[in-house]
């Protein structure tokens, strides 16, 4: 976090040069591969761990992931945190001095926020960019956007983000010498403090130490600066907390006319700063002990401290221009992620279209599937319907089959009957001629029919023989089977016939003769001991039919069924 001190002093950290990666890959590639699966909030605390362990460049491949993930339809809690990891990358590049990227990333995150119906990182993100203004030494814009940081602070509730933007309202005021509102705005940052936090204790007491000594009131702040000092080094604080204070020390004195008591500071900040590797951060230290020694008349100290002050400025430019090249390569090198992990987000995009695409295809499948179940479950129930009224017509044709047998079987019977009474009559006719003294040979036979037409009781007696041939014989099942060989059987010829059958039985001669034939053929499909030998096309030419689509085509008129179904039906009866 950016304290007040960022805006008093500028510096550079200086970064471990990179090693060279491939043209295809960088030093990071495997770390955004890494995170590709990962959700946003895991790789959020990785990018964290990686930034306090001073891992620069994994954790901004990381944010970078985390805000490459950005999309115009996410819910604002993603969006919140894409503008988090834009903060968060904004504050490394921060830290390193790269001010302008910094500003890039804190810009992006406004952005972003500006998208949220709720922004809850907006006022860090505009407390951030007042940072960089002032740094810059553009004071009044800075406290544009620290005004602007408050206000979203006050709307969208964060203690520790109000707290920091109070802090650096009360220091800023300070340097541009308005130290009543430095008064106004160190008093609500005491009430957002937090009292065990060692960090919002020291600004504390180093801001109201400035404030007393811009207004003349210095030795109270000493005292406190003092204080300060142990309680960095107490709490283990980084030791660039130390040297603010010394440095906040020995100004003081030389203010209050003690230049023995500064050097002493000076000394201390200096001592400080080489020990811990801080004096491009303090070089203005040796800058002001050459100046005290000058004023004193020594001038080897004064020569020696202006010459590691000039040593150090060169340093710190030759450093500056190192840096230059090398943070380009570290622009380019997370530059390039940035772009794979762009791409990745391509990908990503395409891969939920396919998903989508896919979930309209098993909707369109469902449906579909719907669809034909319901016709599939229609055409079962009209099968079944169907095999039914099959059953229904096997059934009557069984029934029709049986009783045709069973009402054959009586005609038979009566007929044998009226023979032996025919017999019996005839035989009482010849005794009566006999006794009479009539010769036999004298009685002539009326003609069986009488050319010229048949009177009602010849045409019953025709009927009666022809029924007879095709009740009590198989003559139909020869294929040659005509009117003509009907008119033969019955003793006639085939015009009285044909009359007897069109008149009587209300039917042509083949409409006649072919349920017969297809009634014998259910009879044969019935008896598979028999018959079962036989083919279809040969059950059709047992009973009378030379042409086999005939034979199915009269079967389905005659019974309703197909002769295959009709077969199939008799045998499982049979089973």
């Amino acid at each position: 976090m950016a304290r007040l001190f960022t805006l008093l002093y500028i510096f550079m950290l200086l970064l471990a040069p990179l090693p060279a990666a491939s043209a295809d890959k960088t030093q990071y590639s495997w770390l955004a591969d890494r995170a590709e699966g990962m959700s946003s909030d895991k790789i959020m605390q990785l990018a964290d761990r990686y930034a306090a362990e001073s891992k620069q460049g994994e954790a901004l491949v990381l944010y970078a992931v985390v805000y490459g993930r950005f999309d115009d339809g996410m819910d604002d809690a993603a969006k919140n945190i894409c503008a988090l990891a834009h903060k968060k990358s904004g504050a490394v590049y921060y830290d390193r001095g790269d001010y302008v990227e910094a500003l890039d990333e804190f810009i992006s995150g406004v952005k972003v926020s500006e998208q949220c119906a709720k922004p809850k990182h907006a006022a860090g993100l505009y407390n951030y960019i007042g940072n960089v203004y002032c740094i810059f030494l553009d004071w009044e814009k800075g406290m544009n956007y620290y005004h602007k940081a408050y206000e979203l602070c006050r709307k969208m509730p964060d203690r520790k983000t109000e707290h920091d933007i109070l802090v650096n309202m009360a220091g800023i005021y300070t340097f541009m010498n308005d130290l009543t509102n430095a008064r106004k705005y160190y008093k609500l940052s005491e009430r957002t403090k937090d009292a065990a936090d060692p960090e919002d204790v020291y600004m504390s007491g180093y801001t109201l130490s400035l404030i007393q000594i811009g207004e003349g009131d210095a030795a109270p702040a000493v005292t406190r600066l003092k204080a300060l000092a142990r309680y960095a080094a107490e709490k283990k604080m980084e030791h660039k907390y130390l040297c603010f204070a010394y440095q906040e020390i020995y100004k003081a004195y030389y203010g209050l006319g003690m230049p023995d008591s500064a050097l002493k500071y000076m000394n201390l900040c200096d001592d400080a700063a080489r020990r811990y590797n801080l004096q491009h951060t303090f070089a203005n230290t040796l800058k002001n002990l050459s100046e005290f020694y000058e004023n004193k008349g020594d001038v080897a100290k004064s020569n020696m401290y202006k010459s590691r002050y000039l040593d150090i400025m060169d340093s710190i430019y030759d450093t500056r221009k190192f840096d230059a090249a090398r943070n380009s390569l570290f622009s380019y090198e997370v530059g390039k992620t940035t772009r794979e992990i762009s791409a990745l987000k391509e990908r990503e995009r395409q891969r939920l279209q396919t998903i989508r695409l896919q979930r309209t295809v098993m909707a369109a499948v469902a449906v579909v599937a719907v669809v034909t179940a319901v016709f599939l479950t229609i055409v079962w129930l009209q099968k079944r319907r169907l095999h039914r009224s099959y059953a229904d017509l096997y059934s009557v044709n069984c029934n029709f089959v049986d009783t045709q047998e069973q009402l054959t079987a009586r005609l038979r019977s009566a007929g044998e009957t009226i023979k032996a009474r025919d017999d019996e009559l005839a035989a009482v006719k010849a005794e009566l001629a006999e006794r009479h003294g009539a010769a036999a040979g004298q009685v002539k036979e009326p003609p069986k029919y009488q050319s010229s037409g048949l009177a009602g009781e010849q045409a019953k007696v025709l009927a009666d023989a022809i029924r007879n041939v095709m009740e009590n014989s198989t003559a139909y099942c020869d294929c040659n089977f005509s009117l003509a060989m009907l008119a033969d059987l019955v003793g006639s010829n085939s015009k009285y016939v044909s009359q007897v059958i069109n008149d009587t039985f209300h039917k042509t001669f083949n409409d006649y003769v072919n349920p017969y034939r297809i009634h014998t053929a259910c009879a044969r499909f019935a008896d598979p001991e028999h018959y079962g030998h036989l083919t279809m096309k040969a059950v059709a030419e047992s009973v009378g039919f030379k042409s086999y689509s005939s034979f199915v085509s009269v079967f389905r008129k005659v019974t309703g069924l197909t002769p295959s179904l009709y077969q199939s039906m008799a045998l499982q009866d049979k089973a």
